[in-house]
Formats: C-alpha cells, structure tokens, sequence
C-alpha cells in the first residue's frame, strides 16, 4: 500500500512539473526557463525537482523520450499487425490518435528548438526501410531512404498544421488524406 501511495505522489508531481514545463516552453525558449521559475509555477521546491531530473535540459529529454518510446511502440504494434502494408489508414489513425492525445506536448516540442522531429523522423525510418526493402527488394538503399525522407517531411508538415490550425479535423480524416497521397500521389487530386 505504501508503494502504490509514493508511486501515485511520484506521478502527480512528475505530472505538475511536465505541465508547468510544458506551459513556460509555450511562451519562452528552453534555454530562458530556470528551475527557480518552474519550481514556482509547480508549485514544488527545487529539491524536488532535483530529485527528478538533473536540470531543464533532463526534463526536456525525457519528456520527448516518453513521447518517442510511445510513437515507437504504437508504430511497431501496428507495422507488425500489418505486415507489408505500410500505407494502410490503419496504421496513421493509431499514429496520429496517439499524437492527438499528446496534442498540447506535441505542439509545444515542435515548435520549440527540439530535435524531436529529427527523433520521430529517425524512430519510423528503419521500420519503415526494411518493410519497404522487402515490398521493393529492387530498389537500392539511397532511393528508398529518398523516398522516405520525402514521405517523412510530408507527413511531419501535415501533421504539425493539423495540430496547430486545423485540430477539430477528425484523426481517420487525416489519416484518409495522407493514405490517399502516399498511395495515388498526385493523383489524389482527381
């Protein structure tokens, strides 16, 4: 019972910190948030949040590493389902639902100076490269990593205009879009 009671104090404080984080990062660059200021606004002291995370810079890290660790697995459960078919709408609705669910700390770390595009980008690639190397056995590494880092800026733009000026669009409608160009290219637009 004592472990259940910490573990839950654990979480309710990890959980004051990422949203005071979370709302500091909204309006200033990571590099101007001390921890003096985010203890404040947790309402924590610093011992607290040294108990946590090492600095700011730690805090940062580990919340994109949540949310990567969960892209990941949302995206290798539904890649293994799948199989070879990578451009089933399927698969984008449980992406995107889980980046929907993660909205607010999505946009927030894809509009602050993160790297976590370029962690997304890299986290699907070699799922998606050795699917795609198997469907294409042909194709040679250089064009099939082309043509995800084409595929890949595409969605990644898509999505972060999705989140910030269009979040009321339903996930499967997104999902549908991108199916349909990532499938018929241009051809989408007939």
């Amino acid at each position: 019972m004592k472990n259940n009671t910490y573990d839950q104090r654990v979480r309710l404080t990890k959980s004051l910190i990422k949203d005071a984080f979370l709302e500091l990062l909204s309006r200033k660059n990571v590099r101007h948030i001390t921890v003096r200021e985010l203890c404040e606004k947790a309402q924590i002291n610093r011992a607290t949040f040294y108990a946590h995370y090492m600095d700011i810079y730690d805090l940062k890290e580990q919340l994109e590493n949540e949310l990567l660790e969960s892209f990941s697995r949302v995206f290798i459960e539904a890649c293994e389902k799948l199989g070879t078919e990578l451009l089933s709408e399927e698969m984008f609705i449980k992406i995107f639902s889980l980046l929907r669910e993660n909205s607010e700390q999505c946009v927030i770390l894809l509009n602050s100076d993160s790297e976590i595009v370029e962690k997304f980008v890299s986290v699907s690639r070699d799922i998606v490269l050795s699917v795609y190397g198997k469907n294409f056995p042909n194709a040679s590494k250089e064009r099939l990593n082309a043509y995800y880092l084409f595929v890949s800026s595409g969605c990644v733009a898509l999505v972060k205009q999705w989140l910030l000026y269009a979040p009321d669009v339903p996930v499967e409608k997104v999902a549908e879009e991108v199916c349909a160009v990532l499938q018929k290219g241009i051809g989408c637009l007939l």
